[in-house]
């Protein structure tokens, strides 16, 4: 019986989105173009050559290199030196890139899919361009570069604080080169379905928050933090013409910059289907990571 209910209720939503489209065709028109002209902009120029940059490395096992130089660090956050190639990559070209490097490397062998999911917990950043270009445009220079900070340095405590450890790869890592040629034609198409996935789901998230702020009247404060469950970008722009004291913009631009959207929960756990890696600790991370960040975030 309850399954009947939720089913009636989605497709009732399924119907009033239908008629709210039709009715408002040119805003949403116009939405679909923003989302193509932001994923253009901010996203494929970002995740486009580090996918292929990333899937070139592992073919060569440069992070094995990576596995040597930095294992120290295995003492001190629980974690094996290869670590530092998946936070240094995931820093550069921002999230979601951190679940494909993951795929990359349990389908080349490389870690096992218990290790993916341990790295899930501390290994999401927001793009820093796309941060910086957000925020600097309603904060001060100061304070953006401490919000983009706190962000990244909470997943440097989730990593210290993380309850499992990841186990030495010596064996996993052996040296195996692929034929270079080969996996720049597989790296390319595998990165243009990846990033369609992306693009439709921001799209999807878009629209579907656009759909909901607009049919249910509510506070622009409510608006502002419905519209960043689902997706960061519309947050932060709601957020923008918020008249709120500078702390409450800061703490709401922060706790919606570490939950990361639903859009981005999705696109990970898309780039995860067909592997064994788990989704639930992503999902984890993020709450945790949240707040810390708040915490963080109302000390300093």
């Amino acid at each position: 019986m309850k399954e009947k209910y939720l089913d009636f209720t989605f497709c009732l939503i399924c119907f009033i989105s239908i008629i709210f489209i039709f009715k408002n065709n040119q805003e949403i028109a116009n939405l679909i173009l923003t989302a193509i002209n932001l994923f253009f902009k901010k996203v494929f120029v970002s995740l486009f050559p580090m996918f292929i940059i990333n899937d070139i490395l592992i073919s060569i096992n440069f992070p094995y290199y990576f596995y040597k130089l930095f294992k120290p660090l295995q003492k001190l956050f629980k974690v094996n030196g290869l670590t530092a190639y998946i936070l240094i990559m995931s820093i550069i070209s921002g999230t979601p890139s951190q679940a494909y490097i993951l795929k990359n490397l349990v389908e080349n062998n490389k870690i096992t899919s218990k290790e993916a999911e341990n790295y899930l917990y501390f290994t999401y950043f927001s793009n820093p361009l796309f941060l910086y270009s957000m925020l600097s445009s309603m904060f001060k220079i100061t304070t953006t570069i401490k919000i983009i900070i706190i962000h990244y340095f909470s997943n440097i405590i989730i990593a210290y604080l993380k309850p499992n450890k990841i186990s030495n790869p010596e064996n996993i890592l052996s040296i195996t080169h692929s034929k270079l040629s080969n996996t720049l034609i597989q790296s390319i198409k595998k990165s243009i379905n990846t990033l369609l996935i992306i693009l439709g789901t921001i799209t999807f998230y878009m629209l579907i928050s656009y759909i909901i702020t607009n049919i249910f009247p509510m506070p622009p404060l409510f608006k502002t933090l419905s519209s960043g469950l689902l997706e960061i970008t519309n947050g932060l722009n709601l957020l923008q013409n918020l008249t709120i004291t500078s702390k409450l913009k800061e703490i709401i631009a922060l706790t919606i910059i570490s939950f990361g959207g639903l859009s981005i929960h999705t696109q990970v756990k898309a780039l995860l289907e067909d592997t064994n890696i788990k989704f639930k600790p992503f999902f984890q991370g993020r709450i945790f990571q949240t707040i810390i960040s708040f915490i963080l975030i109302i000390i300093f």
